[in-house]
């Protein structure tokens, strides 16, 4: 997988955040570093860290429920309960135990 020069090591991405001023990494960095250097997710955090970065918190996608939405949300929207699936004369047949 191809990956941007500035994630060769973390020296080099190191040197790129501070010439661009920044002080934060994300986790799209810190994956990019990982696959370029073959080197495990909590230890390059741990020494990008260590040269005084942070890394930068992911924005919670908020969910906005509407006027006509049911406020139980039980059978609309995410996380919702299926209300369907069959009259279940399947296993209602086999309370008998197997033929044979």
């Amino acid at each position: 997988m191809a990956y941007d020069p500035e994630h060769a090591s973390v020296e080099v991405f190191v040197e790129f955040l501070m010439d661009d001023e920044r002080e934060t990494f994300d986790h799209r960095d810190l994956q990019q570093l990982n696959e370029a250097t073959q080197r495990r997710l909590g230890d390059l955090r741990r020494e990008l860290e260590g040269y005084g970065l942070t890394l930068a918190h992911r924005a919670v996608s908020r969910r906005v429920r509407g006027v006509t939405t049911n406020s139980n949300d039980r059978w609309y929207g995410p996380g919702s309960e299926r209300m369907h699936g069959g009259s279940g004369w399947e296993q209602i047949a086999r309370f008998a135990g197997e033929e044979g």
